[in-house]
């Protein structure tokens, strides 16, 4: 291995040390989704922390299943693979579902916390293609 690789127990501390900022984000917009609805400034900022705190929390949820798909792939590399499918595409709905949200209410904030949401979700599409690439090599390799 070079000395830029990274290794299975190195990219799992990252992932989850990912998923550890995107609960804490989502934390954070899930204070201010309520301080929204308590202040009642309007549905419309709530949208939007709402759209924001979904696309963070499926972006914890995601990079944990792929460090578990990335354990999983040391005993059965076919199961790591098609978990990192799911999380593909559980990804790509919850982008399609977020951008409809913002789509529908047609207001600036919305549009704005779908896209929140939206733009590190479709990173997790590609982390995840990535990762399942990568265990096919792994177990090619075997």
């Amino acid at each position: 291995m070079g000395s830029g690789a990274v290794t299975a127990p190195h990219r799992a501390r990252l992932l989850v040390s990912g998923a550890a900022a995107a609960a804490i984000a989502t934390d954070v917009l899930l204070a201010l989704l309520t301080a929204v609805l308590v202040g009642g400034r309007g549905g419309s900022p709530a949208a939007a922390y709402g759209s924001a705190a979904f696309g963070a929390a499926g972006l914890a949820v995601g990079l944990l299943v792929l460090a578990r798909a990335g354990a999983v792939a040391r005993t059965d590399a076919a199961r790591g693979r098609a978990l990192c499918i799911r999380c593909c595409v559980c990804a790509l709905v919850a982008v399609l579902a977020v951008y409809i949200v913002g789509y529908l209410t047609r207001a600036a904030a919305p549009i704005w916390g779908s896209m929140v949401a939206g733009v590190p979700l479709i990173a997790l599409v590609g982390l995840a293609a990535r990762q399942r690439v990568l265990l096919q090599v792994r177990a090619a390799h075997r």
